[in-house]
Formats: C-alpha cells, sequence, structure tokens
C-alpha cells in the first residue's frame, strides 16, 4: 500500500523521502548538453555554430548546482548537530567525489607528461604546472586562485562544491536562528557581495554568473538557493501534483535562456520556479515519478558522464578527429560525435559500478576502522 504523508511515501509502513527523479533526470540532461557542447566545438563549422548558439544554457550549470544545494540540504540539514556529524558529512562526501575527480586528474596528468618529454606546442596545456595540480588535488581551483581552467576543465565545479560543503553548516545554522528569512537575508547578502565583488573586478568576469576560476562563491549562491527552495516546497503551498506543469516550467527556463540570454537574473529566476515546481509535485506525489525509473541507470551517473567527458573531449576529439581522422577524411564528424557520447556513457557506467563505489566504501570502511579502533584503544586505557 502507498499514502503520502507530510512530502513522504509510506510504503508497507516505511517512511521514505521522495527520490526527486525530476532532478535526477534534469541532471543528466544538463550534463548531456554540456557534453555535446564540447564535443561540438571540435567540429565543422556547423557544429561549431551549434556550440556557439548553445552557450545562452549555459546557465543550466546553475541548475546542476541548485539541485546539489537542495539535496544537500534535504538529505543533511537535520542532521548536523555536533562537529562529528559535520565530519562525517563531509567524509561521505569526499568519497563520492575525490575518488573520481582523483582518477580523471591523473588521465590528465599522463597526457601532459607526455606533451612535455615530446615538446609539443599544446595550447590547451597553457594553465597547466605543479603549482596547479596542487590546487587541484585539494579542491581549492574555484576559489579565486587559478589563472585558468586546466587538466579535467570541468573539476571547477568540484572545488566549487568541495567550498559549499565546507560552509554548508553556515546555511544550516542561518536557518535555525532565523529560519526561512534568514536563508533569503542570506542568499541577497551574497548576490551583493558578489555583484560589488564583480564590479570591482576581484572577480575577473562579466558577470559573477559565468565565473568558473572563482566559482565556489557562484555556487554558495546556489546552494543557498537550493535551501531555500527544499524549505518552501516542504511547506506544500500548492497542491499540484502533475509533472506536466514541472516539466512546462522547464521548457520556459530554456526559453528564457534562448531569447534573453544576457540577462542573467532572468535565467536563474526561471531555473528557481521551475525547480520549485518540480519539488512541489515530487513532495505531494511521489509515486508519480513511476514512468522516469527506466532513466534512473543512466541518471544515477550524470557526474560520471560530466567528469569523463573532458577525458574523451581530448582524446577522441581533440586527438582523433582534428589531428588523424580530419586530414585523412576517411569519416564524417558524426559518426565520431556519435561514438564519444556512446564511449563516455558507457565509461561513466562502468566507472560507477566497478571503481566509484568500491573507492567509496572502501573510504568510508577504513574510517570507520578506524573509529573503532580509537574507541577500543580509548576503552582499554581508561581499564589500564
Amino acid at each position: 500500500m502507498q499514502s503520502t504523508n507530510a512530502g513522504q511515501a509510506t510504503i508497507d509502513g516505511a517512511e521514505q523521502r521522495p527520490m526527486f527523479a525530476l532532478f535526477a533526470v534534469w541532471r543528466l540532461l544538463a550534463a548531456l548538453m554540456v557534453m555535446l557542447y564540447h564535443f561540438c566545438a571540435f567540429g565543422p563549422e556547423a557544429y561549431r555554430q551549434f556550440a556557439m548558439d548553445a552557450e545562452v544554457f549555459t546557465a543550466l550549470l546553475d541548475l546542476f548546482f541548485i539541485v546539489s544545494g537542495f539535496l544537500i540540504w534535504v538529505h543533511y540539514a537535520q542532521k548536523l548537530n555536533s562537529s562529528g556529524d559535520y565530519g562525517t558529512f563531509l567524509l561521505r562526501r569526499l568519497a563520492r567525489l575525490y575518488p573520481l575527480h582523483l582518477l580523471t586528474l591523473g588521465i590528465f596528468c599522463i597526457a601532459w607528461l607526455i606533451i612535455s618529454i615530446a615538446g609539443l606546442d599544446v595550447q590547451l596545456t597553457e594553465f597547466y604546472s605543479f603549482r596547479e595540480l596542487m590546487r587541484q588535488l585539494v579542491l581549492v581551483n574555484a576559489w579565486g586562485m587559478s589563472d585558468g581552467l586546466a587538466f579535467n576543465f570541468v573539476s571547477w565545479s568540484l572545488s566549487a562544491e568541495w567550498f559549499c560543503y565546507l560552509a554548508f553548516p553556515l546555511i544550516v545554522m542561518t536557518f535555525r536562528k532565523t529560519g526561512l528569512l534568514g536563508l533569503i537575508a542570506m542568499l541577497a547578502l551574497a548576490i551583493a557581495l558578489l555583484e560589488g565583488l564583480t564590479y570591482f573586478k576581484v572577480i575577473p568576469f562579466p558577470t559573477w554568473l559565468d565565473a568558473n576560476t572563482w566559482g565556489a562563491y557562484r555556487v554558495f549562491a546556489d546552494f543557498i538557493m537550493g535551501a531555500i527552495i527544499a524549505v518552501v516546497a516542504h511547506k506544500r503551498l500548492i497542491a499540484i501534483q502533475s509533472h506536466w506543469y514541472a516539466w512546462a516550467a522547464l521548457a520556459l527556463a530554456l526559453l528564457v535562456m534562448f531569447f534573453d540570454p544576457a540577462w542573467g537574473y532572468g535565467n536563474i529566476i526561471a531555473i528557481t520556479i521551475a525547480l520549485y515546481i518540480a519539488a512541489q509535485v515530487e513532495i505531494n506525489a511521489p509515486e508519480r515519478s513511476a514512468y522516469l525509473m527506466p532513466l534512473m541507470p543512466l541518471a544515477i551517473v550524470s557526474f560520471g558522464i560530466y567528469m569523463w567527458h573532458p577525458v574523451f573531449t581530448a582524446s577522441i576529439l581533440g586527438l582523433g578527429w582534428l589531428m588523424i581522422l580530419e586530414p585523412l577524411q576517411i569519416i564524417g564528424f558524426a559518426p565520431v560525435i556519435a561514438g564519444a557520447v556512446i564511449v563516455t556513457i558507457a565509461t561513466a557506467l562502468l566507472s560507477a559500478r566497478f571503481f566509484e563505489a568500491p573507492a567509496r566504501r572502501m573510504i568510508l570502511s577504513l574510517s570507520q576502522k578506524r573509529f573503532s579502533g580509537d574507541l577500543v584503544g580509548g576503552a582499554v586505557r581508561k581499564t589500564s
């Protein structure tokens, strides 16, 4: 039997949170669009033009981050009650992100070594250095310390998310002390600071909404927005249950990006409305997400698709197409890009199962053993 209560699904007496399958599928779509954007930039003129046209949808990255803020709030906001809880939270997030980051970073380091030994003049390695490598290893490359994107160029988003994980208790404490109005004030203050830093050229981008090497602070604002959406959606202010409302709102957000790409706040407002409606629908009627379940095996590896696609952008498109296949004119670009998409998705699926999940379990189990050992050692010392 199924019933809903306060936004939760009860199945055979066990309470479960909504899966927010819409968010998972939307993140998958955003990851696929980012992948195609980067792949097409290496193609013939028509594909490069498509990539240039697709730049109007770059605000979908903020959808990624707002959803992250929402889900982190839903799963962890009530669990952060001590320094131990905070440590467990950070460890779980690090175990989720860091293994794949380290693996893809290592692949780019090998490529950098080969390029250096061969003495090749590759423009993409402009910002490669041991100092930048250290920034990547400790995940501070999106904190305003890097001059440009290097190695796995999308890793700036991991650095930004890591910053938000470190600062997440600040969001939680603000809400506990001042409620929803406090979160709204916090968001307004964050945006004002970002605007000021951009105006005085501290953030070296036309708008902070485009920042990547300074992306940590942009993403922090997105995280606050995600938390606000979660709080408001769980108040169940509107009774909508149909997914058509959510998909229509997403379509409207895409139209706003397409027709008015220069007004960044319009994009963010449209995305926020779409995410709020999607969250409200899922909370009101979580059972209606059943039609999305066939997409879940792909949706849960959207992070892997996002992280792996630069590897194949450099190898299949940069090396294979530009340096070998295009000069030989033995195959068109369409089969190459289709192959790159298939290889990326297959690699993400295999990586999730055979590398990321085992690595995550190992990290968490080692920390538990260490914690258990400390407890036993402490008990022995107390009794001796």
